[in-house]
This record gives structure tokens, C-alpha cells and sequence, in this order.
């Protein structure tokens, strides 16, 4: 077999290409929906994990260590199973704030523009060795098949290929919500094709190399240490293996890519929980297999290489080919998501927090192009080093000195999710005694070897000579002792405290109701038009308030923040999260109102509505119980509103919006100053008045002829500023109706009274008509003058009588024994009807000539009074004391009385805050007489003000 590397490279770039053309297709709608957001399809765009190493040098450290070459594969699943603490919490954060890469996340954090240069830098120089050693793997695969190809040249035209790829991939537009759709699914290809194909040389290997010898026989055969150069696998070298797989993964640039910014759905994550690892042990299970088939076969490569020997010991062109193509996919679909990550990490820490475009320049272009600069400049990076390595050493040093680096992140990350105390000096520190730590006991010796020596290492190498392991082992406890240390002698900044609590695993988001300068979405677009130019702050507020599904003209204090927050988010995503910080801080500050502020009950609110389907045993159970309370504040039948104490409202509830005409949405979040006029002047007097009840009378706005009454109940708790449950509650209840029946009650009442006088008048006048009737029958038949005067004076009789002797015998005396210095707030005409049922019952329970006695005397301290009508009237029946307040009950004759009056002058007397009680007998020893006391405040603004 024979083979070019022209041809090798143009079958590069016709696989390439139609990796390109399959992602294009995906982009433009050709590849259905279902298909591209099948969790699968993450699954298998998760398989970049298992770059050139899983397809080459996993065989060769098999070879070199046995067993060992599993804990990558373990180290990965393990994190996996971990998804419930670590990732998903990570990418909830990734999410909501829009977090693109691993130092957005550790700049958001610890609040520091240097820790997210500190994490970008540390990340590239880290992750060198490994995205060399795709460009390596290439080149060696192309140099083996084809001698005459210069290893040099070869790197470079790969790296330019990879160069196209991903600039037509990754730099198609500038938002925040950046993914790569059609690139997903075509990763998705690759990690399917690189797995079908690599099964497929596992299979062969077991069943065609060499006479079909079955697994069982290579394992008798295979010596127990195949390669008697290098040391055995000790438990040391397992655990600085597991500990490397387990965390560098974490830091990796393009999982966290994958993982946390590709990927918007948080279902996919349990699917890729259990599923990746199963993807993961179907690549490590032919890596036995082919390291076996190739020293039985004794093919003429390196071990790292057997893979490629498969094909070239059954002499198939069409395997190497498939196994050359494999090895391509697994190499590209690393390099090209890790470059984008990379080149988004230092754009967003290392050149906009140092440097930003000018007010005239348009931003997004700006970005873009700055962005393909970055994303040339790594790739040129990346061929630098694949040239200064010298192709001497072998793919698992490269791999194990590139992840040993990316462990100097792992502490940064555990402070993060998990330590509250950690801040910015000590990550700082941290990483850079880690880091420095790494660099020279291993990334700098092999970089010197690579210098030193023109052949390639022996395969045993970095396992035997190197003694990795003490690299792992020393940068990591020196990285995590200083960050240790530092974070306990060091105190964290209010910033980092208030991400803390973002971020924490066991902690609540937790956002202080601070007002803001800005007071409206105009004066946002004003403030940001300042650092961003007119264009782009106009943007980026219209996409803020698409995604709240807010108005042009929100005014809301809470809108306002959560606005902030979108706009500070989405800039994140576009500039990093320490350029955003910065910049929205500034325009759109928050107004000094002091040093201590209340918390954001919405937000809080609105966070357990989000995460509730997180929670179970007793804190979902208290979550019930939580929203059973809320739907009942929510459904009572009386209006509720809870405000804070500067006017915010917090609650508004389904009958207040009904009474007021005012939406919760309208009123959710906005002050009490932005209600409609009327609103505001009731609900602000009411709050800053005395009266804690309190009737009020309205127009009713759907018939200005009629009215509307209200009752209004007010409680303020948690006076402490400090206190969480601080605010007031408003009751608000339609009294509407009930004055209605009143009024027609006491209509009913005085139509009774206008009766009985009728009927009184009527028999008054109709008994002396009936003896003037009689009398002038009579007069018709008399005879003689005597008997006509006789007649005429007794019809004279009948219309006259003697004053003083009527008033005499009808005369009930009304003794008003109150003091005229005596005043309250009250409604006069209401009122007025209590003492005109009072006084009545008293007349008509008196006997003549007896008196009615109305009294009254005032407690200042109290600040009451209290009022008695007394009569001597033979009481009332203890049987019916209970009763006489209740509506229609009545002990007087049919025709007589209607039962009303004492009812309505309960319901007048309560309306006005009093309270009215019956005493019968009045006079205990003489067993006679009722006495009505009615207890009302002096000082109770029941009206507009009339006493």
C-alpha cells in the first residue's frame, strides 16, 4: 500500500468540508428540528472529549501502564455522576448571567478583571500541549503513510484548514446568546463517526489479526507488563491519574462550551449524566483489543499508533483510510470548539477590560473582527508550540502536562460552587503558585527536551524519567494550601459576598432592593448610549425588554432592577462579565439611600418559583406549604396589598385588583406613587395617617351617579430595617353593598316612622270627623233652636280643648345632660339617626310624665366617650336582651315598629369605630328602666373631616 500526502490532506479537506456542509444544512433549517435538538445529538457533541488521545494515545498508554490508560474514562464519568452539585448548579449560573466561558464564570465570581485574565492566560498556556497534540497526531498519521511529507508543511496546512473551520463556524454574528446549532450536530457526526469507526478496528482486532485469537488468549498471552521499561502502575500513579481526569475536565474550555453554553435545556443534562459515560466505555473498550492485535502482529509503529497499524496489518487501504478519517474528526472537533472558547475567553478579559472601541465605532463589528483576530492569533500559537515541541514526545505527555495545568484551576472552581469565604486574592494567589509550580516542574523541562533532542523520546518517557506524578501531587497542594491560607487571612469585598451567595450550592440568591437613578427604560437608553453609542444601548435594551416581556415604558423600581440585570447579563455574554460589571455600574448606578438595604422579596419569590422542581423530601414539603399560603393570600375574599416600607408593593392580591381596576402586573414591583391618582391619594393618606380603619365614599367610575363604598384596615410590622419581614399590609373590602341594604334600611326605618305618624294622625283627626259626622246627622233632625245650639256647641267641642291639659297628658321630658365642651370626629347625619331610635324607643318605653335622660361623659386618657340614654320604662326581657341588635327583631305590636332601629344604629355606631351596649333594668332596686351606653373614640377621622 501506498499512499500521498496530497491525497491525505485533500481528503482532509473534503471531510472537513462536508463536516461544514452538514452544519450549514443544519443551520439554514435542512435538517429537521427534532433531529437537532435531540439530547443525542448533545450526547454525542459531548464526545469531543475523546480528542486524538482516545483515538492514538490511549493504545499507548495501555502499553505504558496497563489499566491505567481507564482512569481518563473513569475521571470523566465520575464527573458526570456528580451533575447535581457541580454542573447543573454551573449551568444554571451560565445561563441566568450569561457566562461563555470558564473565566467569565470565575470573573463573575470572585469580581476581579485580573482573575479572569488570570484564567484566560492560564487556560491557553495550559491547554497548549493538548491541542498541539491533535496538530501532532495528524502530521504523525500523514508522515507515517507517506515518508516524502514534511512534517512541518503538513502542521501548517492542517492548522490553516482548521483555521477556515473555525472562523466560518464560530464567527458568524455577535450576540449574547451565541450557540453554534449547526456546529453541535456536526460534532455530533464526528463523535459518531470516530466511535463507529474505532469499534470497528477493536472488532477486527479481535477477530482477524492474526488467526481470529479470541480475548481470553491475548490476555494469556499478553505479558503482564508489556513494556519492561516503565515503571508499574502503583496505587500514587491511579489517584494523580484520577485526580487529573476528574477535575481537569471541569476547566476544559470546550466542554464547558458543550455543556453550559451550547446546551439551553436543563432536561439534556440528566440524559447526558447517564449516557455520556456509556458513549465514553464504548470508546475504551477496542483500546485492549488493537494494543493486543499490534503486539501480536508485531506491527512496525509505536504503540500510540497500533489503531492506524489495524488497517496496515490486513492490508486494507480502506481501513487506514476509515482510521485516518477517525483520527481527523476526533482531532478537529476538539481544536476547533476549544479555539472558540479560547478566543472568546481573551477577548472578554484580556482585551476589553484593557482596551474599548470608541463611541462612533460600531461595537458588534468591531467585536466580530477582534474576535477572528484572537482566534488566529491562538491558532498561531497553537502551531508555535507543536513546532517547538520537535514531535519528540509522545501524546499521553502532552496530554498529562496539559491537564496537570488545567488542575491549577480546580481549587478556584471548588471555592466557587462550595466556599463562601473564598475571594479574588486568594484565587489569584492560588493559581499562581500552582501554575508557576507546574511550569517548571514540568511544562519548561519539556519544552527543554523537545529543544534538546532531535528523535522522538522513547515511548516510556514521561512515566519513568519524568516522574509526573510529583508534578500533579506538588502544584496541586501548593495551589490549594495558598488558596486556603489566603482566603482565611483575607477579607472578601461586598461584591464577592453578594456573588457568593449567587453561587454557592447551598446558598440563595438573595438581591438587595436598592432603587435605582434611572427611572424609566428612556433614561436606561440615555445613560448606556454614553459607553455603547446610541445604536447599540437602544439594542441591547430592546432585547433585554423582549426577553422580560416588558414595555417601552416600564417604570417599575422591580422591573427597573430585573431590566439591569438582563442588560448587565447579555453584555456579559458579548463582553465578559467584568467589562459588563464595569459598565453598567457606572451609567446605570443604583442611588445611595445607605449602608443597610432591605431584601428583594420578588426576586426571592420569583427564584423558589424557579427552582422548586429541584427540591424534595421536607424542603419541597415546606415549599407547599409555602405556595398553599400564597394562593390563599392571593384568593381571599378581601382585597390585600403588602407594601414595604418606602412605598414598594410587594403584593396585590385577586380582589384588590378587581376593586381598583389595577392589574397585578401593573402593580407588582411598582410604588405606590405610580398608581392612578385617586388610588395613590387614598393608599398614601391612609399610610401616613393615624387611622388604622378608616370607610371611605367614591364615585363609582362606571356611573358617576352612583357611589362607592370602601373599608380600609391597615398593620405594619418588622419596624427593624434589618428584618426581613418588614413592610405593611392594606386590607381593602367593598362596603358597597352592605351600604346599600343600610340605606335602604333605614329608608325602610323612616317610611315605618312616617306610618305610624300617619296612622296617629289619622286616628287623632279621624275620631273627633266621626262625632262631627254624627253631630251633623243630628242637627238635621232638630227641631228647635235650643237643640241646634245644644248640637253646634258639642261639634265646637270636638276641635278645641285645653293646651296645657294635651301637654300634660302626653308630655315625656327629654333631659340632655351633655356638656357642650365635649367634640369628636363623626358623621352628624348618621349619627343623628341613632339617638332619633334611641330617643324613640326611650318615649315609647316610658310611662307619662317620666323623663328620658341623655348623658355623657369623656375620657381623655383613653381618649374616648361614652354616652347613655336612660329611660324609666319597664325594661326589657332578659330573654330578648341578646337579640335586639339583630335585623327585624322587634317586641312592640304589630304596625308599631319595624325592628330595624337598634340595627341600624349598631351598624352606624361600629362604622364609626364605637361600640353600643344595653343595660336592663337600669335602676336594680327598683327593678325598672333600660339604658342604652354608646363608646365611640374622640379622635377617629371617620369622614373628610366633619365633627
Amino acid at each position: 500500500m501506498s499512499f500521498s500526502w496530497t491525497q491525505l490532506v485533500l481528503g482532509a479537506v473534503g471531510y472537513l468540508l462536508t463536516l461544514f456542509l452538514m452544519a450549514f444544512f443544519a443551520e439554514k433549517g435542512k435538517i429537521p428540528n427534532r433531529i437537532l435538538k435531540h439530547p443525542l445529538v448533545y450526547v454525542l457533541a459531548f464526545g469531543v472529549s475523546c480528542g486524538s488521545w482516545a483515538f492514538y494515545g490511549s493504545v499507548g498508554m495501555a502499553f505504558n501502564l496497563q489499566h491505567g490508560y481507564l482512569a481518563f474514562y473513569v475521571g470523566i464519568s465520575i464527573l458526570l455522576l456528580f451533575s447535581a452539585i457541580i454542573i447543573r448548579p454551573l449551568f444554571e449560573l451560565a445561563k441566568n448571567y450569561q457566562l461563555s466561558s470558564l473565566a467569565d464564570l470565575f470573573a463573575f465570581r470572585y469580581r476581579s478583571r485580573w482573575v479572569g485574565l488570570v484564567t484566560a492566560l492560564g487556560a491557553l498556556i495550559s491547554i497548549l500541549p493538548l491541542l498541539a497534540l491533535q496538530i501532532q497526531a495528524i502530521t504523525d498519521v500523514i508522515v507515517l503513510l507517506d515518508s516524502k511529507a514534511k512534517t512541518y508543511v503538513v502542521g501548517a496546512i492542517i492548522s490553516v484548514l482548521l483555521l477556515a473551520i473555525t472562523m466560518l463556524f464560530g464567527t458568524r454574528d455577535i450576540k449574547p446568546s451565541e450557540t453554534h446549532p449547526g456546529l453541535i450536530f456536526a460534532l455530533a457526526v464526528e463523535s459518531l463517526f470516530k466511535l463507529v469507526v474505532f469499534l470497528l478496528l477493536g472488532y477486527i482486532a479481535l477477530t482477524s489479526v492474526n488467526g481470529g485469537l479470541n480475548m481470553q488468549q491475548w490476555i494469556e498471552l499478553s505479558p503482564e507488563n508489556p513494556n519492561p521499561l516503565s515503571s508499574p502502575l502503583t496505587p500514587v500513579h491511579w489517584f494523580a491519574l484520577l485526580l487529573i481526569f476528574f477535575t481537569a475536565p471541569l476547566v476544559l474550555p470546550h466542554l464547558f462550551q458543550i455543556l453550559f453554553r451550547e446546551n439551553t435545556q436543563p432536561g439534556r443534562l440528566g440524559f447526558i449524566t447517564w449516557a455520556a459515560p456509556m458513549y465514553l466505555l464504548l470508546m475504551a473498550l477496542p483500546v485492549l483489543p488493537i494494543m493486543w492485535a499490534g503486539l501480536g502482529s508485531r506491527v512496525p509503529l509505536m504503540p500510540e499508533y497500533y489503531s492506524l497499524g489495524i488497517g496496515i496489518i490486513m492490508n486494507s487501504p480502506g481501513l487506514v483510510w476509515l482510521t485516518y478519517l477517525g483520527g481527523l474528526s476526533a482531532a478537529c472537533g476538539m481544536t476547533v470548539f476549544a479555539v472558540l472558547s479560547l478566543a472568546s475567553m481573551l477577548l472578554n478579559h484580556a482585551v476589553l477590560p484593557f482596551y474599548s472601541p470608541g463611541r462612533n465605532i460600531d461595537i458588534y463589528h468591531w467585536l466580530l473582527w477582534v474576535r477572528r483576530f484572537l482566534i488566529g492569533l491562538v491558532f498561531v500559537l497553537i502551531y508555535a508550540f507543536y513546532s517547538l515541541l520537535n514531535q519528540v514526545h509522545d501524546q499521553s505527555t502532552l496530554l498529562i502536562a496539559s491537564y496537570t495545568g488545567l488542575l491549577q484551576l480546580a481549587p478556584g472552581m471548588v471555592g466557587l460552587l462550595f466556599w463562601g469565604r473564598a475571594n479574588r486574592k486568594a484565587f489569584l494567589a492560588g493559581a499562581l503558585a500552582g501554575l508557576l509550580v507546574w511550569l517548571f516542574t514540568l511544562f519548561f523541562p519539556m519544552l527543554s527536551d523537545s529543544l534538546k533532542l532531535p528523535n522522538q523520546l522513547p515511548p516510556h518517557y514521561v512515566h519513568y524519567r519524568g516522574e509526573w506524578w510529583i508534578s500533579v501531587f506538588l502544584s496541586f497542594i501548593v495551589n490549594t494550601a495558598t488558596f486556603v491560607l489566603i482566603s482565611f487571612v483575607t477579607q472578601s469585598s461586598p461584591e464577592e459576598r453578594n456573588s457568593a451567595e449567587i453561587c454557592l450550592v447551598s446558598s440563595v440568591d438573595r438581591r438587595q432592593r436598592i432603587p435605582l437613578k434611572a427611572k424609566n427604560v428612556r433614561e436606561f437608553i440615555d445613560s448606556l448610549s454614553k459607553p455603547l453609542g446610541q445604536v447599540m444601548a437602544k439594542q441591547e435594551i430592546r432585547r433585554a425588554l423582549t426577553q422580560l416581556k416588558f414595555g417601552t415604558s416600564e417604570y417599575r423600581p422591580y422591573a427597573l432592577r430585573r431590566l439591569r440585570d438582563t442588560v448587565e447579563a447579555n453584555l456579559s455574554g458579548i463582553m465578559g462579565p467584568s467589562v459588563a460589571q464595569a459598565i453598567v455600574s457606572r451609567y446605570l448606578p443604583y442611588e445611595q439611600v445607605g449602608t443597610a438595604q432591605n431584601e428583594d422579596i420578588h426576586f426571592l419569590e420569583q427564584n423558589l418559583d424557579n427552582y422548586h422542581y429541584q427540591l424534595s423530601g421536607m424542603a419541597a414539603e415546606l415549599d407547599r406549604l409555602r405556595r398553599h399560603h400564597r394562593d390563599t393570600l392571593y384568593r381571599l375574599p378581601i382585597g390585600v396589598c403588602s407594601l414595604t416600607t418606602d412605598g414598594e408593593i410587594l403584593l396585590w392580591n385577586e380582589l384588590i385588583a378587581k376593586l381598583t381596576g389595577i392589574s397585578e402586573e401593573q402593580a407588582i414591583g411598582a410604588n405606590i406613587e405610580s398608581l392612578p391618582g385617586q388610588w395613590y391619594d387614598l393608599f398614601d393618606g391612609f399610610i401616613k395617617g393615624p387611622e388604622e380603619r378608616i370607610t371611605i365614599e367614591q364615585d363609582d367610575p362606571a356611573d358617576l351617579r352612583k357611589k362607592r363604598w370602601f373599608s380600609m384596615h391597615r398593620r405594619q410590622f418588622g419596624q427593624s430595617r434589618n428584618d426581613l419581614n418588614e413592610g405593611i399590609i392594606i386590607l381593602l373590602e367593598d362596603e358597597t353593598e352592605h351600604k346599600m341594604l343600610e340605606s335602604e334600611l333605614v329608608h325602610s326605618e323612616r317610611l315605618a316612622s312616617i306610618g305610624q305618624l300617619a296612622a296617629g294622625v289619622a286616628h287623632e283627626i279621624g275620631n273627633p270627623i266621626t262625632g262631627i259626622d254624627c253631630l251633623a246627622q243630628d242637627l238635621k233632625y232638630a227641631e228647635s233652636s235650643e237643640e241646634v245650639a245644644n248640637i253646634a256647641q258639642q261639634i265646637r267641642h270636638q276641635i278645641s280643648t285645653n293646651l296645657a291639659h294635651i301637654v300634660t297628658f302626653v308630655l315625656i321630658v327629654f333631659v340632655n345632660d351633655i356638656a357642650p365642651t365635649i367634640e369628636l370626629f363623626c358623621e352628624p347625619q348618621r349619627l343623628s339617626q341613632v339617638f332619633i331610635n334611641l330617643l324613640g324607643n326611650a318615649r315609647d318605653a316610658s310611662p307619662d310624665k317620666e323623663k328620658v335622660v341623655v348623658a355623657a361623659s369623656a375620657d381623655y386618657g383613653q381618649e374616648t366617650v361614652d354616652i347613655t340614654v336612660t329611660d324609666r320604662g319597664r325594661g326589657i326581657d332578659s330573654e330578648h336582651l341578646d337579640h335586639i341588635f339583630e335585623p327585624f327583631f322587634t317586641t312592640k305590636e304589630v304596625g308599631k315598629g319595624t325592628g330595624l332601629g337598634l340595627f341600624l344604629s349598631y351598624s352606624i355606631v361600629e362604622e364609626h369605630f364605637g361600640h353600643i351596649s344595653v343595660q336592663s333594668p337600669a335602676y336594680i332596686l327598683e327593678d325598672i328602666g333600660t339604658r342604652f351606653t354608646i363608646r365611640l373614640p374622640l379622635h377617629v377621622n371617620v369622614t373628610s373631616g366633619n365633627t
